[in-house]
């Protein structure tokens, strides 16, 4: 049984039944019987109130009072969950973020986490820029980032080109051993000149192990400046850190109402597929903020049953 706050004036007004006949003949029962009761008497407008009401959204909105919240409740929590759960495109994106709010911070990054890719960069960036999360990216995660197989090697090769040419040396020494060719002694100025052209040709030149090497060896602060200028020259190369890297950082730096405010970069496919994780008491709060003009058509196209419940009631 389904018990709502009705509209007995639209009730009784639509159907010529007086009230001081609902309080002597009808006191306590249901529309359902008031309308049988009333139909058996020859009241033709009776007769047809499943016509009348139950196929008209806007008379179902009035009857059924479906702008309020707590009517919206009762319904939704006598839906099924895999209803529910079917209902969560209904809503409107804002209200769809809105909902994340029942989730706890750790419940929402590993729903995060389970994005797609670019759904998820699309969120991180909505906290962070470029500059800021490569800054802020493990070292363990930029070493893995230039050992990638997808990273292009002749990319790799156009940006060491524009690399202080004291680094090129160090990252040659740091494979061979030996001090890097291409550099010549300090001047009177006390500086050593390196012959950039031959730095870049020694690297260019070593086995793919030695390259590999070499380029885990740049120091940390130029490994990130060089990765940055990748990223920037290629944005889907962010791709390839690992999801959890993304939100250990927004765990370490971000409160959930950021992250809760930064869903909005989210596709609603995706939030529906979130919110598909609440339990059936907490999406049916959530599903609350349908508009009634399409809760009242979704009721009349699918949910004969619970109407006819409300009326029983």
């Amino acid at each position: 049984m389904i018990t709502l706050d009705t509209n007995n004036y639209m009730l009784l007004s639509m159907f010529n039944i007086s009230p001081k006949k609902v309080s002597d003949q009808y006191s306590g029962m249901s529309i359902e019987e008031i309308m049988k009761a009333e139909a058996a008497q020859g009241n033709t407008a009776a007769a047809n109130f499943d016509m009348t009401i139950l196929n008209d959204p806007v008379k179902l909105i009035e009857l059924f009072q479906l702008n309020d919240v707590g009517n919206k409740y009762a319904i939704l929590s006598n839906m099924s969950e895999r209803d529910l759960k079917d209902l969560l495109p209904t809503l409107d994106k804002a209200d769809l973020v809105a909902g994340l709010n029942f989730f706890t911070k750790d419940k929402l990054l590993d729903l995060v986490q389970s994005l797609p890719p670019e759904q998820l960069l699309k969120f991180v960036f909505e906290m962070f820029s470029p500059e800021q999360l490569i800054q802020l990216m493990p070292e363990q995660q930029l070493n893995k980032f230039l050992q990638s197989d997808k990273i292009d090697k002749g990319m790799e090769l156009e940006m060491l080109k524009s690399m202080n040419p004291q680094i090129l040396a160090q990252m040659i020494e740091s494979v061979t051993g030996k001090p890097a060719a291409g550099i010549q002694p300090a001047g009177l100025d006390g500086q050593a000149k390196a012959n950039a052209q031959s730095l870049y040709a020694q690297i260019e030149s070593l086995p793919e192990d030695k390259f590999q090497e070499a380029m885990l060896n740049i120091p940390p602060q130029h490994k990130r400046i060089f990765i940055l200028q990748m990223t920037q020259a290629d944005p889907k190369l962010f791709q390839l850190f690992d999801p959890s890297a993304y939100t250990d950082i927004v765990n370490s730096k971000k409160e959930k109402q950021d992250i809760v405010q930064a869903s909005n970069a989210i596709e609603p496919d995706q939030l529906v597929k979130m919110l598909g994780q609440l339990p059936a008491d907490l999406t049916a709060i959530v599903m609350t903020q349908i508009d009634p003009k399409q809760f009242a058509d979704v009721l009349i196209a699918n949910f004969k049953d619970i109407l006819g419940q409300i009326c029983a009631g």
